[in-house]
């Protein structure tokens, strides 16, 4: 009998892992205090991402999301 297990977080189709690294990297430079940690948990959604910076900057969350996405 075959289990099907149903991954956690489903990768997204147009974002590879290489995406989401650039993404977090590219977070990280501009956010060098950001927790690597909480952005890896994110898999590189830049919506994610510009919550997590939001709370540190004056910034609106579309302005973040244009900064850091591919």
């Amino acid at each position: 009998m075959l289990l099907q297990f149903n991954r956690p977080h489903p990768s997204l189709s147009h974002e590879g892992d290489e995406a989401a690294e650039r993404v977090e990297r590219r977070a990280l430079a501009m956010w060098p205090r950001l927790d690597h940690r909480a952005l890896h948990r994110c898999h590189g959604d830049t919506g994610k991402i510009a919550t997590q910076v939001a709370h540190r900057t004056k910034m609106s969350r579309k302005q973040i999301v244009a900064l850091i996405s591919d």
